[in-house]
């Protein structure tokens, strides 16, 4: 994830309003993982072509832009003023990473309902000294054309640097789906009060503790470590979750499951079709496990991606 900040730029924009067949740009912001933001300004309305021009130019060594929700909103509106003004596109060529499209699969684990930029800017701690809303920014930016007042124009560059800022402090909640693709190291696992306890070490670190609990397992996060616990079940074994219960039968009567592709050895109404929560197979933690690291892996990376699925309803 560091890597991807050396050639990437974060970007947003601001405009006067959604549609950019009748709106305009008025600045476009940009910046990498630890520099000052640049910005480009709309200075007397009729600039956007100019400012367009600069920003294309400063992005074409560029590998990768990241947004939040410009796959929907920012990217398409500069590529719309791009082709109108026969400019050459470098923008298509590189990768775009939406942290809106990142976060969504995630959203049901952060402590919110609405999922704005804000709202994890709120959840990290990042605090702005900006107050405007995307509509006070218009308005702020039409007073500016009609006033000259400084003060104006300070105001919608300030938004659109804060932005950046936040949107630089939520790259970091990257690291849910990181852990979800099983990027962490083992570092010890052993079984003691009945349950299986493992310590791992991630690879991208979260900003803020967590945790995560579902059926008889739970995740404790801070920064770059983590414990798993899941308890054992009455017979001492433990429940490995796989990521693809579509694949799999579901023998409630006998708590096991079966590849589809066996269903037919096995009558119709003594099975169903797996849900995520029945999607397992139980094993006894013996030692040949426990001095297993890639088994070890493999099972803690399933049952983690388990425990931050939704719960079914």
């Amino acid at each position: 994830m560091d890597k991807r900040r050396n050639d990437s730029l974060f970007f947003d924009i601001e405009t006067t309003g959604l549609s950019p067949d009748i709106s305009a740009i008025t600045v476009i912001g940009c910046c990498d993982g630890d520099s000052e933001c640049i910005q480009w300004f709309n200075e007397d309305g009729f600039s956007q072509k100019e400012i367009l021009s600069e920003f294309l130019t400063y992005c074409k060594n560029r590998k990768t832009l990241i947004s939040f929700n410009g796959a929907s909103f920012d990217l398409p509106f500069l590529l719309a003023k791009a082709q109108e003004y026969g400019l050459t596109d470098t923008l298509s060529p590189m990768e775009h990473l939406d942290l809106y499209r990142e976060l969504r699969r995630c959203r049901h684990l952060f402590p919110f309902g609405r999922f704005r930029q804000k709202n994890f800017e709120k959840y990290l701690g990042f605090s702005r000294k900006d107050s405007l809303s995307g509509k006070q920014v218009i308005k702020t930016y039409q007073s500016w054309l009609e006033t000259g007042d400084n003060a104006l124009r300070e105001q919608v560059l300030l938004h659109n640097r804060e932005d950046l800022l936040g949107l630089r402090a939520v790259f970091q909640l990257l690291c849910y789906p990181a852990l979800e693709s099983g990027e962490f190291t083992v570092l010890h696992a052993s079984v003691r009060d009945a349950s299986l306890q493992a310590e791992i070490h991630l690879e991208h670190p979260f900003p803020v503790p967590a945790q995560l609990e579902k059926d008889c397992i739970s995740l404790e996060i801070q920064a770059d470590r983590a414990v798993f616990h899941e308890n054992l079940t009455e017979e001492g074994m433990l429940k490995h979750y796989y990521p693809n219960p579509k694949d799999y039968y579901y023998l409630p009567e006998e708590d096991i499951i079966i590849p589809k592709s066996m269903g037919t050895f096995v009558d119709k109404g003594s099975r169903i079709p797996a849900s995520s929560s029945s999607c397992y197979s139980k094993f006894r933690p013996e030692e040949a496990f426990l001095s297993d690291q890639q088994a070890q892996h493999t099972f803690l990376a399933h049952n983690i991606c388990y425990l931050m699925k939704k719960t079914e309803s």
